[in-house]
Parts: C-alpha cells; structure tokens; sequence
C-alpha cells in the first residue's frame, strides 16, 4: 500500500506540476507583454506632446503652417517637463484618457531629431547612453516603418514620433524589461514553489484516503483467507484421520468403523455447508453489483402470512431445544418486497435466535406496522452479544465469543444482511440485559 501511496502522489505532483508550469508560463508571457505595452505607453508620454518648429504635433500627418509667434528652434526641446509630459498631474494623458500605471521613466533617453539637417540633440538621457549609440540607434530605426520595435544588435527599444521633418525618439535599455521580467519570473517561480509544496500535503493526504479502501479490500481479503483456512482445516484434518483409521484396519467390519465413517460424513457436510454459503453470498455480492442498490422486483408481499409461516415451520425446532417459542404477529401486513427473500430473512433470524438460546429459554417473535413501516422482531434473552463484538456482527466469517464461533461459520447473518439489503429492507441488531439480543427487519409498507 505505500508503494501505491508513493506512485498516487508522484502522479498526481506530475499532473499538477505540468498544469502549473503551463498556466504560469501562459502568465508570464502575458506579464512580459504587459511590461512592454506599459513601456510603450510610457514612452508615448515622455514624446508627447511636442511642438518642433513651426509644426504642431499630428503624429506624422501633413505638416501644418507655423504660427507667426512660434520661434522656437529645431534643436530646443520641446516645452514642458523634462521627460516630455505636460505641466500637470503625472501620468495624466494630454487626450484626458484616464491615467494608467505608468513604469518608471528613469531608463529612457529622448532624442529629438532633424531630417533636414541631420542634427541629434539628446533632449534627456536616463541611463548614460553615448552619442554613438544614439547616432546609430537613430540611423537604424528610421528607415523602420514601425514606430515601435526593438533594436537587437544594440540592445535598445524604442519609439518615433514624426511631425515633417522633425522626430522625436524614446530609447530604452531591454536590459530594462529584462530585470522587470526577471523579478515576475523569481516571483512566479516562489509561486510555483508554495503551490507545488501545498499540493504536495494535500495529494499525500489524498492518498491516504484514496488508500483507505483498498486497504480495507486487501485486509478484508487476507482475513477471509484466514477464516476460510480455519474452517476447512479442521473437517480436512478429520477426514484425513478418518482415512488414515480405516487403512489401518482393512480386516475391521462395516459396524467398527462405522464412527469413522459417521465422523467422515460429518465433516463432509460441514464442508459442503460452508462451499453453500459462500456460493450464496457471492451470489448476492453480484446481484448488488450496481452500488448496494435493490436488485430485485419488488412487488406486495404478506408479511404476516411469511411470518406465521416461518414461525410454524420453526416450532419443531423449538420443540427439540426444549425452547419456547412465543409469536404476536399483526395481520394483513403488506409490504414491498420479495417473498422469497422475506420468508429467508425470517426464518433465518429465527433459527440463529434458537441456535444461541439456551435449553429451556425463551425466543419472541414480533411483527407490527408503524406509519409507513413494518417492524419484524426476534427477540431472545438468554444470549447476549458482547459490546465490542455488535458492530462486526454482519461482517464476514466475524464470531466473536467460543459459544457463536462453536456453531457455525460466521456468514449466516452476512448472508441475511445481504439479503435484506437486495429486497429492500433493513436489518439491525442490539443487546443488552434489560432487553437481551434483538434483531429487527424493517420493510416499507404498501398502503
């Protein structure tokens, strides 16, 4: 069972652990993007908005005739905050868009850049980039038909915004997004961590549970091949010995060995009565296949007519064992079962009550209708079932006390509790002094 335990866990860690590294790995991917949306937005707004010289800013539309005021030269930069967003609250957008989360701006360098003249200013630079690396980040990109992209041999980011012959650039470090990537992928992999140890105390926990019943079904199995064991080994040793008797005695007559033979034919039934029994209750086991539901036709039965009947046919038995038998069965009682598994219930609860009472004692039947139910009791009070031994009482091949385990094999009440079960009814039992041992057979009337 550990072994079954360890593979249950490993798989299911192996399930859960692929599932986590896809969604955190979808999560990261959508993280990575979203640092580089942010990114873009921010450069937007250190390039925004801008006025070059004579030219308003249109984002690369038809140039617009300079206002007569407007001396501004190529090389100023553009008025405003340092970074390029408007006097105001930060982070506003100048559309009256609502602000976002903005990443910091301390590592993008603003480049304003002239077509005509070919002249660069470095407007503000955040993060020491040299003017060779600017030059020739700006030689790169402008051919570009983006606006926004990634230059790889240089390691740079960036973003354009024309207005004629004017641009205004934003460059920024990948090294940027790569540190905030990598600190999402550190968190995420903490992430990963704690789920995968939480998962992992749940799933041994799981396996316990998922255990449990297959531990039972082998410890169920490896005790009913105990029981069974026991039960043949002693009619097999008597027969042995009563073989082993007769061969030493070839010469005995037919009336010598008789006991012998009497004993052999003894264990030669207890034998067969134990191969019956388990024969009837595989049977059963595979009529309640289906989950220990009903699986026979249920129609109106007289149970008080089985009553009497398994009643009378008992008396004799009763007789034998100097046992009084005593009855108070209620008439015309109808319930919804099978006739033959009611006269089985029965009859066998009955016979089990005079196989433990006592010589002389005294065994009660009862059948009575409350609302929608019947109640069929058998009561005796000469023998008692201990405290500890009532819970396993309907167990397979259970015998508890010497004086049940004497006389018979312990699947008699199985067999009847299997039965009841099939036809629709309940079966309970309980003892103690006041009341002694009673077993009753609940069924659902017809009304």
């Amino acid at each position: 069972m550990k072994s079954y335990r360890r593979r249950f866990v490993a798989f299911n860690m192996l399930l859960i652990g692929i599932v986590l590294i896809v969604s955190f790995t979808a999560l990261g991917i959508y993280m990575y993007r979203s640092e580089l949306r942010e990114l873009e937005k921010t450069m937007e707004l250190v390039v925004e908005p801008w006025e070059g010289p004579g030219e308003k800013h249109n984002h690369g539309g038809p140039e617009q005739p300079a206002s007569p005021d407007e001396s501004q030269s190529p090389e100023a930069p553009p008025t405003g905050k340092p970074d390029g967003r408007p006097d105001g609250e930060p982070g506003a957008r100048p559309d009256g868009e609502k602000p976002f989360r903005r990443i910091a701006d301390e590592g993008i360098v603003t480049v304003f850049y002239n077509s005509e003249t070919g002249d660069t200013s470095i407007l503000s630079n955040r993060f020491s980039a040299d003017d060779e690396t600017v030059a020739a980040a700006v030689a790169e990109l402008l051919p570009r038909e983006e606006e926004f992209g990634r230059l790889h041999d240089l390691g740079l980011i960036y973003l354009r915004e024309g207005v004629g012959t004017n641009y205004k650039i934003a460059l920024a470090d990948t090294e940027y997004i790569a540190s905030r990537t990598l600190r999402n992928v550190f968190q995420l992999a903490l992430v990963f961590v704690g789920a995968m140890g939480l998962f992992f105390g749940i799933s041994v926990l799981l396996s316990r549970i998922a255990a449990r019943p297959m531990e039972n079904a082998v410890e169920m199995e490896r005790q009913f091949v105990q029981d069974i064991s026991h039960d043949l080994k002693t009619p097999v040793t008597v027969v042995l010995a009563n073989n082993s008797i007769l061969r030493s005695n070839p010469n005995a007559s037919f009336e010598e060995q008789r006991q012998w033979l009497d004993s052999t034919d003894d264990a030669a039934h207890s034998m067969m009565d134990l191969v019956n029994q388990m024969l009837t209750l595989s049977s059963l086991d595979a009529g309640a296949a289906d989950g220990n539901k009903k699986s026979v036709d249920l129609t109106a039965v007289n149970i008080s007519q089985a009553a009497e009947k398994s009643v009378l046919q008992m008396e004799s038995v009763a007789y034998d064992r100097g046992v009084e038998l005593a009855s108070a069965i209620g008439e015309g009682i109808t319930a919804l079962s099978d006739h033959a598994s009611v006269e089985k219930i029965m009859s066998g609860l009955i016979e089990n009550a005079l196989k433990y009472e006592p010589d002389g004692g005294r065994v009660e039947v009862e059948l009575s209708k409350t609302r929608k139910k019947a109640r069929f009791t058998v009561r005796n009070l000469g023998s008692l079932i201990d405290e500890e031994d009532l819970p396993h009482i309907f167990e397979r091949f259970y015998r508890g006390d010497k004086a049940r385990s004497e006389k018979g094999h312990g699947l008699g009440l199985p067999i009847l509790k299997r039965t009841a079960e099939l036809a629709g009814a309940e079966l309970t039992v309980t003892s103690s002094k006041e009341s002694g041992t009673v077993f009753t057979a609940v069924f659902d009337t017809q009304e």
